[in-house]
This record gives structure tokens, C-alpha cells and sequence, in this order.
């Protein structure tokens, strides 16, 4: 699905990404790891297409990312930052953005599914986000990249704001999406988060794979 061929990224020069290898199937849940300043988040940002590689190539289903439109990269490739990014306005208005975006109609049901999903049911579209907490806007901003189904999910600790109830809650929603047939990418500095669910965990050390497991 996904191939990562020969890929360095560097700043000046500081070499962030060095030389990185990797291939991503259809349905693959891998976890990130490694030391702060490794290159994860940068991983991540090459993947979803927000920055390009200063070497080498990134294909999706065989096709090199300049050869696709980045439109639908975006729509293909869903990444979710480890802040949540909401508009200061309703929980509404922020689930009905990527409709939007994509000239949709707002699926309100799904909203509505979603909103219970991640444990906020009991809010209404109409609530303000400023009134919820960091965690809270953090599983809203999640419901949000949740209302349309990327063919590739990924996560940069994004569940570092919440507790283990709704920590764990939310694994379960992103794991069933894999089992049909998302691929997901998840950095965390969570040991125990990285050995559960997962069928690979991969440790990025210095911009390179310095070990790749798989754990079933």
C-alpha cells in the first residue's frame, strides 16, 4: 500500500531522517517508538505529505506521491497531531469541517455515533469547545478526523492528554477501523500502549529504524 523508498529529510544541515525504508500494507497497525528527537513526528509529516523528503521517493499503491493529486492524498492519508486543532467554536460546526472541505452534506447521525463513541454523548452540536477540557477537545478533534475513513490513519500521541479509561476506549475505536482494513501509524511514549493491539512496533533512533518487531 504504502512504500517508503530511500527517504531522508534534512534541515541545514542536520540530518533528520536518514536513509528509512519502509513499507505499510492495508490493514498494518504499527507502533512508533524511540527517544525524543528521533525523527517520528517527521516520519509522520513526510507520510501524510506535509513536507518533502530532501531523497528519495514515497508511493501510495504504486504511485509516486507527485504523481497524485494532494487532495486526495489528504483524504487518503489522515494524520492527527498529538495537540487537538479546533475551531473555537461548537462541537457542530467542527464535525461538519471535513464535509465541508469536501462539499458534503453533514452526517449528523455519524456525528452524533461518533460523539458516543469517544464518551461525549451527552454533549449537544451546539456546545462551545472552550468549555471542555484538554482531553475532552482532544477526543472531539479525533470524532472529527473519524467522520470520513482514510485508507491510512495516523497518530502522533494522541492520546497523551486523557486518562486510561478513555485512553484505552479510544484504541478500541481505532482498532476495529483496522481490522477493516485501515492501516495505522501511532508514535507513543507508552510502553504498555506499544505492546497492545499492534502487529509490528518499530524504534526510530537518529532518523533511522534501529529495530523492527513483530509482535503477532
Amino acid at each position: 500500500m504504502l512504500k517508503l523508498e530511500n527517504i531522508s529529510y534534512k534541515v541545514d544541515n542536520r540530518v533528520i531522517i536518514n536513509d528509512l525504508n519502509l513499507k505499510i500494507e492495508k490493514g498494518d497497525t504499527i507502533a512508533i517508538i524511540g527517544p525524543s528527537g528521533s525523527g517520528k513526528s517527521t516520519l509522520l509529516r513526510l507520510i501524510s505529505n506535509l513536507i518533502s523528503p530532501t531523497q528519495g521517493e514515497l508511493y501510495l499503491n504504486g504511485k509516486a506521491y507527485n504523481q497524485i493529486n494532494p487532495e486526495r492524498l489528504r483524504m487518503d492519508i489522515s494524520y492527527l497531531l498529538q495537540e487537538s486543532d479546533l475551531f473555537d467554536r461548537t462541537i457542530g460546526e467542527n464535525l461538519a469541517f471535513p464535509s465541508i472541505a469536501r462539499g458534503d452534506k453533514f452526517d449528523r447521525k455519524k456525528a452524533k455515533s461518533l460523539l458516543k463513541a469517544v464518551g461525549l454523548g451527552h454533549y449537544h452540536f451546539n456546545t462551545r469547545v472552550e468549555r471542555l477540557s484538554g482531553g475532552e477537545r482532544q477526543r472531539i478533534t479525533i470524532a472529527r478526523q473519524l467522520m470520513y475513513t482514510p485508507k491510512m490513519l495516523l497518530l502522533d500521541e494522541a492520546t497523551s492528554a486523557l486518562d486510561t479509561e478513555n485512553s484505552e476506549n479510544i484504541e478500541r475505536i481505532i482498532f476495529k477501523l483496522a481490522e477493516e482494513g485501515i492501516s495505522v501509524l501511532w508514535i507513543t511514549h507508552s510502553n504498555n500502549q506499544s505492546m497492545r493491539h499492534f502487529k509490528k512496533r518499530i524504534r526510530l533512533v537518529d532518523g533511522k529504524i534501529e529495530k523492527e518487531e513483530h509482535l503477532r
